[in-house]
């Protein structure tokens, strides 16, 4: 019976770690990305934390060989567990502190101490026969204890800051999805605004009369064991999904026509036939006959000159 109620306890852990497992992709667009998840469902219940970048409404969710029961959104103040738990780590943050107060007070007591006995002149009295060695005895007191406080003050540090971390990790989130299926999995996807692709190119000029526009997409920071994917669009107006390889794959090449380039060798400025339309802005890195020469914006679709002047 005394295990009943640690099973309850233990529920909510598990069903929350449940939901980061499984499979995740993450499609790149221009202004977002859309996670995707393949979770497993034990019980027919899923918990999900969504992240403080989840664009409201853009909650979907599917059950492979079952159907979707029911699915609530709730908000991160209204989550009676969350706030449990940030109710019991601020508590537990103010015990520490306390403690660490104490500590540094008890430092300054014997600190203080330790001074006084090295600063005393001996002096032989009846009560005190060889005042030499209780000096020494006095201050080696008062440096082990101080010892003893520089070890609790360790301790607490490391506690102080474990609760710290615990902290910043239960109040990040703006919601959790909380999902009803029949199955064993459930596949989930949502929007959030705060990763995205970024768009960079390349202009290589042999010197020779050819040249080349690389178009490149700059990547955020990965995370481990996620796949990725490019779109070549917006979240409203999508293009092909194109998989990402490596942080700073190529999406496309144009030949460029050059029509002139001015300046001294290597020239700085460039002007050709109007490259693709609908190619996004983005900063831009020139290359001379294999070198590089240096980086400016570039307009994108349509452009018909590039200067690293601008």
């Amino acid at each position: 019976m005394r295990l009943l109620p640690l099973a309850f306890l233990l529920f909510p852990v598990l069903v929350c770690s449940q939901a980061l497992a499984g499979q995740k992709s993450v499609t790149l667009f221009l202004d977002g990305a859309r996670v995707e998840q393949e979770l497993p469902v034990s019980g027919g219940y899923l918990e999900l934390p969504l992240p403080d970048a989840y664009a409201s409404g853009s909650l979907r969710v599917k059950a492979p060989g079952g159907t979707v029961q029911r699915v609530e959104l709730v908000p991160a103040e209204q989550d009676r567990r969350r706030s449990a738990d940030l109710v019991r780590l601020r508590e537990r943050r103010g015990e520490l502190q306390d403690r660490m107060d104490a500590l540094n007070r008890r430092e300054e007591i014997f600190s203080a101490a330790a001074r006084s006995q090295s600063g005393k002149a001996p002096r032989k009295t009846k009560a005190n026969p060889d005042p030499v060695v209780t000096l020494q005895q006095g201050t080696e007191f008062a440096l082990n204890q101080m010892e003893v406080v520089y070890r609790s003050k360790r301790k607490c540090r490391l506690a102080l800051d474990a609760v710290e971390r615990e902290l910043a990790t239960a109040t990040k989130g703006v919601a959790s999805a909380r999902i009803w299926v029949t199955g064993s999995k459930a596949q989930v996807s949502y929007l959030v605004g705060n990763e995205r692709w970024t768009p960079r190119y390349d202009l290589r000029f042999s010197g020779e009369g050819n040249a080349e526009l690389l178009l490149h997409a700059k990547l955020p920071p990965r995370e481990k064991g996620v796949q990725y994917q490019v779109v070549r669009g917006t979240t409203a107006k999508p293009g092909a999904v194109e998989p990402a390889r490596g942080d700073f794959p190529v999406l496309a090449r144009y030949p460029l026509n050059t029509t002139a380039a001015v300046g001294p060798q290597p020239p700085e400025r460039f002007s050709f036939a109007p490259v693709e339309a609908g190619l996004p802005p983005g900063e831009a890195a020139l290359y001379w006959k294999g070198e590089y020469i240096g980086s400016a914006p570039f307009s994108g679709g349509g452009s018909t000159g590039f200067s690293l002047g601008q």
